[in-house]
């Protein structure tokens, strides 16, 4: 696979502490979250029903969609509600004043869940 290039996002004043802001690289819509001590890049919107993560409720590491209540933990990923899926994460830099986010996710856990016994 080839190596993907880093690409402009957004100024750090843009995404405000404690808060979130989403962008869209190369077609994929990215969240950068503002912890109190660094920035993070997750999937952009939730697996389940596709809310935009920046429109979330956020309370400490984790932010939980409004549409149906699935949560995740913002620094490892990971889903709490429900546990078996996960945010993928993408490489930040900081450069200046500017964060640059490489539009390739990182290696993450696959959601887990067998959906095969439901009747979609």
């Amino acid at each position: 696979m080839p190596d993907i290039e880093y690409r402009f996002a957004c100024l750090a004043a843009d995404v405000p502490e404690n808060g979130a802001k989403n962008v869209n690289l190369n077609g994929i819509e990215i969240t950068i979250f503002h912890t109190s001590n660094r920035f993070i890049a997750r999937s952009g919107v939730c697996k389940h029903n596709g809310f935009k993560l920046e429109l979330c409720e956020r309370q400490g590491d984790s932010v939980t969609c409004p549409l149906h209540g699935w949560k995740y933990n913002i620094t490892t990923g990971k889903g709490i509600k429900p546990s078996w899926t996960s945010l993928d994460s993408y490489p930040l830099a900081i450069k200046g004043e500017e964060i640059w986010i490489q539009p390739q996710a990182e290696a993450t856990r696959e959601d887990d869940f067998d959906t095969s016994a439901f009747d979609w």
